[in-house]
């Protein structure tokens, strides 16, 4: 009798716990590999800009990559006085000019970074056609002022790979 208990209740435990072990991995849904970020980004370039030839796309990839090797220093670097800034905010002893220099310094690294992206984009927009360059203008637009609440956009930043 007590075989059959512990048996049973052993069984209980073992179901409940694939059931919760399923319920989250199901919960977390499909993941995302480096190999479909790498097909999905190139997906919505061709999405958001209809009848990209091979040639602009490869192009559009260069100019890409090329402003990525700019940003890419310049994100670290700003991660970097945003850490420093929350260093001066928490001291026990507050340095407001440290604080405000901090503050400048983070806002220049940004208005350089901008300024990459907005190159890059006119860029892009000299490779277009008439036609694809209204659409991409619409688009692209559109994407840039949700800022980050459109997670599922195309970076204009972000490498495309092929």
């Amino acid at each position: 009798m007590k075989k059959n208990r512990l048996n049973l209740s052993i069984w209980i435990i073992i179901m409940m716990a694939a059931m919760i072990v399923s319920t989250t991995a199901f919960a977390q849904g499909p993941g995302q590999g480096k190999g479909m970020k790498k097909a999905n980004a190139e997906m919505q370039m061709k999405q958001m800009i209809p009848d990209l030839t091979d040639d602009q796309l490869t192009k559009i990839k260069s100019l890409r990559l090329e402003t990525m090797k700019l940003i890419i220093p310049l994100r670290a670097e700003m991660r970097e006085k945003k850490a420093h800034l929350n260093s001066l905010a928490v001291a026990e002893k507050v340095d407001w000019k440290a604080i405000e220099k901090t503050i400048d310094e983070i806002g220049a690294i940004r208005v350089k970074m901008m300024k990459y992206r907005a190159k890059l984009r006119q860029d892009i927009r000299a490779l277009l056609t008439d036609d694809q360059r209204i659409i991409f203008d619409n688009k692209a637009g559109s994407m840039m002022r949700h800022g980050k609440k459109n997670y599922n956009r195309p970076r204009m930043d972000a490498p495309c790979r092929r």
